[in-house]
Parts: C-alpha cells; sequence; structure tokens
C-alpha cells in the first residue's frame, strides 16, 4: 500500500514537470528562438521608389530619396539634387546585408539601452512607387570590446565591433557584427553628386587656360608631344597635372549661388571621342576664395580657397614650360 501510494505521488510530481516543461517550451522557446530572423529586411530594390532617412548628423532634418524616370535624387528641405553615384546602391546593399548574430532583447524597455527609440535611433524606410512600406529599419548604438576571435573581419586587433537593429513595429533587438551608424550617418553633401571632371588621359589634346590680363596659354599634344605655349611642356610637370584630369570631385558645394559677372578664370578641355569640357571659375566674397563649376556638372558651384581645387587646375604656364614671365593674375 505504501509503495503503490508512493509510486502514485512520484507520478504526480514528474506529471507537474512535464507539464511545466511543455510550458515553458511553448512560452520561453518562440520568445528566445522563433522571433530570431537571417536577415532584418528582404525586399526587390527594383521595386523601391522612395528612401525616407532619419540620422544623427541631420538634426532632425529628413533626407529623402526618390527614383524618378529611373534615376535617383536626394533632397533635404528645399534642395533636390542628384545622388553620388553608387550611394543609393551602397544604401541596398548594407540594409539587405545586415545578418543579425543573436537576439539581444524583446523588451521595449530596453530600447533606451540600445539607442533603438525614435530620438535615439537612426531610421531608414523604403517605399514601392505606391508608398507600401517595403523595410523600415531601426540602427542604434555600436559597441566596442575585446574580443577571444581570430583577427580579421570585424574583429581585426581583437576588438569585436557589434552594432544594434531592430524592425520598426517589433520589440527585438539584434546583435549585429559592423559599423552600421558610419554607413548612414553622412551629411546631406555627401549624397550629393559632387562631379566635377572626369577625362580620359589618352584622349586629352587641348586645354586651353584663359586667365585675366596677358596670362592666357595653351597646353596642346602633337602627335605624342605635349607643348606649353611655343614650348616643349615639361614631361613630369605635364604628366601629373594630366593625371589630376582623370578624376575629380567638388568639396564644399554653394548653394544659391547665381554669378553675377563673367568668370575671372576658365579652362576649356578638349579631345578624341568628342570630349569637351569647361570648368568657370568666379572670385567669392572672401578674399582669396573662389567658386567653380563644370559643364559636367552645371548646376552645381563649388566653394573653393586658392590650395584647392583651384590651385589643382589653374596652374601658371611656368609650371609646364619653365617660363616664370607668365602667371595667371590673382585677384
Amino acid at each position: 500500500m505504501s509503495n503503490r501510494f508512493n509510486n502514485r505521488r512520484l507520478l504526480i510530481v514528474l506529471s507537474v514537470l512535464a507539464a511545466i516543461l511543455i510550458l515553458t517550451m511553448v512560452l520561453k522557446i518562440p520568445k528566445e528562438n522563433a522571433t530570431f530572423k537571417s536577415s532584418v529586411a528582404s525586399f526587390d530594390t527594383a521595386s523601391v521608389s522612395k528612401i525616407i532617412l532619419n540620422n544623427r548628423i541631420s538634426n532632425g532634418n529628413t533626407v529623402e530619396f526618390d527614383r524618378r524616370n529611373g534615376k535617383w535624387t536626394v533632397q533635404q528641405g528645399n534642395i533636390v539634387s542628384a545622388t553620388q553615384e553608387g550611394a543609393v546602391e551602397n544604401l541596398f546593399g548594407e540594409v539587405l546585408n545586415i545578418r543579425p548574430q543573436s537576439l539581444a532583447s524583446v523588451d521595449k524597455s530596453k530600447w533606451k539601452e540600445f539607442d533603438l527609440t525614435d530620438s535615439l535611433a537612426t531610421r531608414i524606410k523604403f517605399l514601392n512607387g505606391r508608398g507600401k512600406v517595403l523595410a523600415d529599419i531601426m540602427i542604434g548604438k555600436l559597441d566596442l570590446k575585446q574580443s577571444d576571435k581570430p583577427i580579421g573581419g570585424y574583429s581585426g586587433n581583437n576588438v569585436q565591433i557589434t552594432s544594434y537593429v531592430r524592425p520598426y513595429n517589433s520589440n527585438e533587438v539584434y546583435a549585429v557584427d559592423g559599423l552600421l551608424q558610419f554607413s548612414f550617418n553622412i551629411k546631406f553633401d555627401d549624397w550629393r553628386d559632387k562631379t566635377f571632371i572626369r577625362t580620359v588621359k589618352s584622349d586629352l589634346t587641348d586645354i586651353r587656360f584663359i586667365y585675366p590680363a596677358d596670362s592666357s596659354y595653351n597646353l596642346i599634344r602633337k602627335d605624342s608631344v605635349w607643348y606649353a605655349g611655343s614650348m616643349k611642356a615639361d614631361s613630369a610637370g605635364i604628366t601629373d597635372y594630366l593625371n589630376s584630369l582623370a578624376l575629380m570631385n567638388g568639396q564644399e558645394i554653394k548653394d544659391g549661388f547665381k554669378p553675377a559677372s563673367a568668370p575671372v578664370y576658365q579652362l576649356l578641355i578638349e579631345g578624341k571621342n568628342s570630349l569637351k569640357l569647361s570648368v568657370n571659375c568666379y572670385t567669392a566674397e572672401n578674399a582669396g576664395e573662389f567658386v567653380l563649376n563644370s559643364s559636367l556638372n552645371p548646376d552645381v558651384y563649388f566653394d573653393s580657397k586658392k590650395n584647392g581645387i583651384f590651385n589643382q587646375l589653374f596652374k601658371p604656364q611656368s609650371r609646364f614650360s619653365g617660363n616664370s614671365n607668365k602667371k595667371p593674375v590673382l585677384r
């Protein structure tokens, strides 16, 4: 009788424990594991027509990207500009490649701890042409800590770099490898097209420097030899200069600038394959500073000090020929 009673009590205890285990698995495992995702966003980039970015560096001023007739523009306030080459594609790549490493929290009260509240996080939203939200991601703080992992990737120098993200309409916070904040906290101007000069060195045949007074001159290629005016150009000097014309971007954009007079300096570049490019240079409000624009990106003006792109472009003839009597007159 006693043994039967003890066995019965044991069965009851085991049944209760089994019930608790099953209940724990039903409630806890889905919460901790079933919410874990292999990626935080998945969408067809071709269907995206608008991207809305709210980041810390913009001080609450939204940056919007719009696809119009197959081309992307970026806007902040009343300023609309073409995007820097590859800028939107990089955004797509960064978001679609976010791969959670672990589930950091499912508790909404912990959002502030990870800088994932509306006021602390960087938020990026992707919409299609009908205004449907395809992805809405919050990007929070990053942590740096010593790592036991081998050196390499984001754990170089034994430092593990972890960012925290969450889908906007979700409580789940995910830990992600990488420096996500640096990919999205970029000044508005750095999203914009700053193209200034693009040439192919072998195509260049004629470069005309138009300066005040009598200091204008031409660089001309005859066969394979370059001449500065009537003199053979120094090969090292001309090579350095032509290399600088291959790829040059503007620096600080001068929004709202409207030339009040003719350009003070001009650069006219011509060559094979219908190459024809001009650069206009105007005096700025501050002495010793200039405003430049090029026919390659005619609606955008750039600030430049004498030691900026102005100095890279507008060289005296002596730079190529050794004739010190021919110099641009700086105003």
